[in-house]
């Protein structure tokens, strides 16, 4: 089985977004129209594969200090393929070591002898777990391990008394929930203050990026507002991925976070996401820079009925 390999070219995007939208374990995310908002930021080296003229297998990626990564703009990225091309996988990992290997070779490439993989979490498709045991039996490492939470919404749903006393003890009373692609009011009023005053950090969005991309992705990206009257009390910004919902801000006013407000965003979301028939709601990891579990937003997920997984990255050096 020969696999050839090429870099891709602005020429090949509507290929390539194709290629995304229809393969097995690929998102949103992975479309230019997405990966390159921040195209600025970063030397892409993303690579398709071919197989007798079909491409199989789409790698998302970048080249940093000589390093080939998969990807550290994005959430994840990794090995993105067809369903044709699962019993291929083997020959797909072969190929891309031989790739990198002969670049290394290569005096005008910039990709040294080192390459990092991310690939979605399991819990999105479980041909994530096929392609990371054929990482393994290739030689590579896990050089991080996230502790990812989720919620199987095709599963009964199982919150915390702890969580949901909220509606009996009239703390959610007057509450309001609203969706929409209205996200400045969120970023300004509660999310940009919110994470400075907390956590010393900002959004890895600017207002202008999520709408930007908000824009160009209309169904994929929604807001979630909770409100008392007039009064915004939280907000949670949802990435929809298929029949996968995905949290990717979630942040409370002073005033909110007395009401549990981002809770009872969780709450609603997911009986709604699970009454349109989608199959997990992703929380997301809990561990902080350094590696460390946060345990107090650990266990606010556990109430809420998430599940954990460890969620690897894989490296290798040759």
């Amino acid at each position: 089985m020969s696999i050839q390999v090429k870099k891709y070219l602005p020429k090949n995007t509507i290929q390539w977004n194709a290629f995304i939208k229809h393969s097995v374990n690929g998102t949103f995310l992975l479309e230019r129209d997405f990966m390159d908002y921040h195209q600025e930021r970063f030397e892409d080296h993303s690579l398709m594969m071919y197989l007798d003229g079909q491409l199989i297998c789409c790698v998302p990626a970048h080249v940093k200090e000589g390093v080939f990564y998969s990807h550290r703009g994005l959430s994840y990225a990794g090995l993105i393929i067809k369903v044709a091309a699962v019993k291929s996988i083997e020959s797909i990992v072969d190929a891309l070591l031989e790739y990198l290997k002969g670049l290394v070779l290569s005096p005008s490439m910039s990709v040294g002898r080192k390459a990092e993989l991310q690939l979605p979490p399991v819990s999105y498709n479980s041909i994530n777990k096929e392609i990371t045991a054929v990482l393994e039996q290739k030689g590579f490492t896990i050089n991080r391990k996230l502790h990812n939470h989720s919620v199987p919404l095709d599963q009964k749903i199982q919150v915390s008394p702890k969580k949901s006393i909220g509606y009996r003890n009239g703390k959610f009373e007057g509450l309001r929930m609203e969706s929409g692609n209205d996200f400045r009011g969120f970023w300004e009023e509660v999310l940009i203050p919110q994470l400075a005053e907390r956590h010393h950090s900002k959004p890895v969005h600017s207002i202008a990026e999520i709408e930007l991309l908000a824009s160009r992705f209309p169904d994929n990206i929604i807001q979630h507002h909770v409100y008392r009257e007039d009064e915004l009390l939280a907000g949670v910004t949802f990435f929809i991925k298929g029949n996968i919902v995905k949290s990717q801000y979630a942040a409370s006013s002073p005033e909110g976070l007395k009401t549990d407000a981002v809770a009872y965003i969780y709450m609603e979301a997911m009986k709604e996401f699970k009454g349109k028939g989608f199959r997990l709601m992703d929380y997301g990891p809990v561990n902080e820079k350094d590696g460390s579990v946060n345990k107090g937003l650990q266990r606010f997920k556990k109430q809420l009925g998430c599940q954990q997984e460890e969620w690897e990255r894989w490296e290798i050096e040759w």
